[in-house]
């Protein structure tokens, strides 16, 4: 965790460095768990669910207030996401059959 001013307490679910964290910070909006909700089609309590199961990243104001940034939901959608191995694909015409 990391002191900033007036003992706020700063925390990253992931290790960023500190010049880092203040470009992000300074850069983007941060967002409730109830607005980032209504702009992705989630309920704020899916949003905290997915903050408190560490696959979504957050900022941690106080013990009480936590917010989230556009940029920490699309590293979840990219690391959520799931599909065919793309590097393993079949050549055409192969429907997978063992001689």
């Amino acid at each position: 965790m990391f002191q900033f001013g007036r003992g706020a307490l700063l925390r990253l679910t992931r290790f960023v460095p500190p010049y880092e964290k203040e470009m992000v910070l300074a850069q983007e909006k941060l967002l409730s768990p109830k607005e980032l909700g209504e702009i992705v089609g989630l309920s704020p309590a899916q949003v905290r669910a997915l903050m408190n199961e560490g696959r979504l990243e957050f900022v941690e104001i106080s013990s009480k207030t936590k917010r989230l940034t556009m940029t920490g939901w699309e590293r979840f959608q990219q690391h959520a996401t799931r599909g065919p191995d793309l590097e393993r694909k079949r050549p055409e015409g192969d429907l997978g059959q063992v001689d």
